[in-house]
């Protein structure tokens, strides 16, 4: 098999994720405190809900804690929802926040490998809840093949590398070959069920060519080359059972590959946002 690269879970987007947010590692309690700790990846936490009725807390009011006994303050970013979409938005503080149920992503120092406890302090250092790091952080998945070194296979010289995983909502398709103009269009396209029509999936967004709410044809002629794609709203890799590239004009599977993951089993990252430093804007429409 080729070499493959992974590629960073922060990719763009705008489109809401169904409800998978990774390995959980325990749930807050006590104290006033609230909320699930999730492991994105190795070097991402997320928290579900959170909120503390502690009034003396720090302006981040969290430790990781090493087996020795060493601490660290990590980042924290607030994951925000607006009309153009989610974005995760850096916190100096988690000023009022902690009032309402809040989900934060938390950036650590280092890895999870090097930590034994994440915590909420109080100003006086003291712990009021704590979980264990002591999970495998969700990894890329790869790969899915027809047979060996071979992903995607079909019609107009369609071919390509395994497909790899690298989040929840994002598939790479390496080295991937479509003779595109000499077909009324193709999309890759993903869903369920025994047939490939097109009620039973949806278009796919191009990373670098498409946004999700503009999602043109391929209609040039594609060489080798490796493609991002996003899944579309309220998809995730379990919830689809192939890939193909389509014909949205005549309803036809130029080609496609089985897919299927179970959650509880293979545990890629969760698709996570941008982060921003400002609410994403509205994307304008450009015909395709």
């Amino acid at each position: 098999m080729r070499n493959v690269i992974f590629f960073p879970i922060f990719l763009l987007g705008s489109v809401r994720a169904v409800d998978y947010y990774g390995v959980s590692v325990g749930e807050l309690s006590g104290s006033g405190t609230e909320g699930e700790v999730f492991l994105v990846n190795s070097t991402h936490l997320q928290i579900l809900d959170f909120k503390s009725e502690n009034s003396n807390l720090p302006p981040v009011p969290f430790v990781l804690i090493s087996s020795t006994g060493q601490k660290s303050v990590p980042k924290i970013y607030k994951y925000e929802y607006s009309p153009n979409g989610e974005w995760l938005k850096k916190l100096v503080s988690l000023g009022e926040d902690h009032k309402t149920y809040t989900r934060l992503v938390v950036k650590m120092t280092g890895s999870a490998a090097q930590w034994k406890q994440f915590a909420v302090v109080d100003s006086n250092g003291s712990i009021l809840s704590s979980v264990n790091l002591d999970k495998k952080p969700p990894q890329p998945f790869c790969c899915f093949e027809r047979e060996a070194d071979m992903g995607l296979f079909g019609e107009y010289g369609i071919i390509s590398d395994p497909i790899e995983v690298l989040d929840s909502k994002t598939l790479k398709v390496p080295r991937f070959s479509y003779k595109a103009s000499q077909t009324p269009d193709g999309y890759f396209f993903a869903g369920t069920g025994s047939e490939i029509e097109t009620k039973s999936g949806k278009k796919l967004a191009v990373i670098g060519k498409d946004t999700v709410d503009n999602i043109c044809p391929m209609l040039q002629d594609i060489s080798d080359r490796d493609m991002i794609i996003r899944l579309a709203e309220n998809q995730t890799i379990y919830d689809i059972e192939w890939l193909s590239v389509f014909c949205v004009k005549y309803s036809h599977d130029f080609g496609h590959l089985d897919l299927g993951l179970v959650d509880n089993e293979e545990q890629v990252p969760p698709y996570m946002p941008e982060m921003r430093s400002a609410e994403p804007t509205k994307s304008v429409q450009k015909s395709c």
